[in-house]
Formats: structure tokens, C-alpha cells, sequence
């Protein structure tokens, strides 16, 4: 994270939130590549354990710096809901083509938008309400319903996005008063204490190129939660959002070379559609400031 302090803080922002998309990018590979031998609940677990173990010379240093917090329970309810949003993520992506399943999670934005209207007082134009309709019109292009067959595994894309999006929300109160790192391991902890009991009819042995797979997932997830919590710490919510469209750039390029997948016509037209209604969200000012900030390359 030193590589950006020499940016401003927009940027810097900036810089954190495509850090964190490429991250989750590869968190998503590595979890469709593990799930064709392990059950989800079952990487779930793993992988909240590796997270864990990466904070453990920290938390015997000086634990009560790490774990000191003012908002106990909403670190509770955020991994508690947390571990939620990642297993039916985690179904979502075994199971759908990695490009349509990251294109419709695109909706998370518009959608927390929305909910801080009403959860955080935010106050919002009826522009929002235009672009929740463009979003929903970008879904309805990628899921094309009529044209194809619709997996019941869609349901768990649905799920995911409106659980993240509470996430979402939480990370943004918490991110006011708690430490990145404070977010991310009270983040792990609670979501692998109540993965537990329901990874157990799931364990199986694991061999050793399929541990540092899961070793991986746990160093690199670690490494998302820091960034996208570093990002809401340095600059508007509303300036990150159109940077988050390059999970999908990521997400494609790793699904074509190491899955063989090619992103079909109408994904990427819903995604782009998507896109546009994400940016129909940012109020014009903001729109104006992104747009300076790439064309000064304010650094």
C-alpha cells in the first residue's frame, strides 16, 4: 500500500479500488478451480482460517491493539452477513460462466446507493431511480429471459448482490471510526467461527498443491478486504464506482486463459448498459471531478 502514497487522495482511492478488483478477480478463479473438488462451505472455511493465520504475529504482538473497537456489534453483523454473501457467491461462481456472474453483480452499486438513501439519511436525486431502471435493463439483456434457459443457479447472483450490498453499507459506517485491518480480521474471525459447524459434513483431506491454492486465496482475499477498505477511507464512494467495472476486465481475461471461456455479445452489451446506469448514480459534480482527475492526472 506505500506505492500510493504520492498520489492524491482521489487517486489514491482510486488506485486501492482497482488493487481490490483485480484481487477479487483472482479470488473467484481460485475458488471456481477449487470448487470442482471441494463444496464451497467447505473452501469457505479454509479460506477464512488461512485469512486468519496471516494476522496471527500480529495478534500475539499486540492484540488488543489489533481487535480494539468502538462498533462491536456491527462487526458481528457484518461477518455474520458476510459469510452469507460469500457462500452464495462462492455457489454463484462454481457454477455460472465467471463473466455473466461478475456483470450482474455490476447492480451492487445502484443498489447501495439506494439503501444508504434510506439506511444513512444519504440524500439522492430521482436520477438514482433512473439508473436502478438502466441496471435492471442491463440484467435483463445478459439474462436475456425468453432466448435462453434460466438456471435456477442465477438465484444465488441475486442473494450474493443483495448481501453485499449490506456489506457494502456496513464497511462504509465502519470505515469512519475502525482501522483497515481492524475491519478485516473482525471481518475473518466471525465468519470462520460460524463457517464451521456448517463446513463439517463437507471436510475432506486436502492435498498439497490444493493447500497453497487455499493459502493463496486466504493472503490475496486479505489483500481485497485491505484495499477496498483503504479506498473508502480516502476518497467518495460515488468516485470509486466506475472503477469497479475492471473486475470484469480481469475476470474475463483470467476466465478465457485458464477456463476457456469467451465472453458472449450480450453480456458484454448488459455490462455496459449497467455501467452507464452505475454512473447515472454519481451526482454531476462528482461525474465532473472523475472526469478531471483522469484527464489532469492529478498525482
Amino acid at each position: 500500500m506505500i506505492l500510493a502514497r504520492n498520489f492524491s487522495e482521489d487517486w489514491q482511492g482510486i488506485f486501492y479500488m482497482i488493487i481490490c478488483c483485480f484481487c477479487i478477480a483472482v479470488m473467484i478463479s481460485i475458488v471456481r478451480h477449487l470448487s470442482s473438488d471441494y463444496h464451497v462451505i467447505f473452501i469457505l472455511m479454509v479460506r477464512n482460517f488461512f485469512a486468519i493465520a496471516f494476522f496471527i504475529p500480529e495478534l500475539i504482538k499486540d492484540h488488543r491493539k489489533l481487535l480494539y473497537t468502538k462498533r462491536p456489534k456491527l462487526h458481528l453483523f457484518r461477518g455474520v452477513n458476510g459469510m452469507f454473501a460469500m457462500t452464495t457467491w462462492f455457489f454463484a461462481i462454481s457454477k455460472l460462466p465467471l463473466s455473466e456472474a461478475v456483470s450482474i453483480s455490476f447492480i451492487i452499486p445502484i443498489i447501495t446507493t439506494l439503501v444508504a438513501m434510506f439506511l444513512l439519511k444519504e440524500r439522492v436525486k430521482k436520477d438514482i431511480w433512473l439508473a436502478l431502471i438502466i441496471g435492471f435493463a442491463g440484467v435483463v439483456i445478459i439474462l436475456r429471459p425468453g432466448f435462453k434457459e434460466l438456471s435456477s443457479d442465477y438465484l444465488y447472483v441475486f442473494a450474493a448482490v443483495i448481501l453485499w450490498t449490506i456489506s457494502n453499507v456496513s464497511t462504509k459506517i465502519l470505515a469512519k471510526t475502525e482501522k483497515p485491518k481492524t475491519i478485516v480480521v473482525y471481518m475473518a474471525l466471525v465468519m470462520l467461527v460460524f463457517s464451521i459447524p456448517l463446513a463439517i459434513p463437507h471436510f475432506k483431506a486436502i492435498d498439497f498443491i490444493s493447500l497453497l491454492w487455499f493459502i493463496a486465496l486466504g493472503f490475496i482475499s486479505n489483500i481485497a478486504h485491505f484495499s477496498i477498505s483503504f479506498a473508502y477511507t480516502k476518497t467518495n464512494l460515488s468516485i470509486l464506482q466506475p472503477f469497479d467495472f475492471s473486475r470484469l476486465i480481469f475476470t474475463s481475461i483470467i476466465a478465457y486463459y485458464f477456463f476457456g471461456e469467451v465472453m458472449d455479445f450480450w453480456v458484454m452489451i448488459g455490462s455496459i448498459i449497467i455501467l452507464i446506469g452505475v454512473i447515472a448514480t454519481i451526482p454531476k459534480k462528482k461525474r465532473q471531478k472523475i472526469k478531471k482527475i483522469i484527464q489532469n492526472d492529478n498525482l
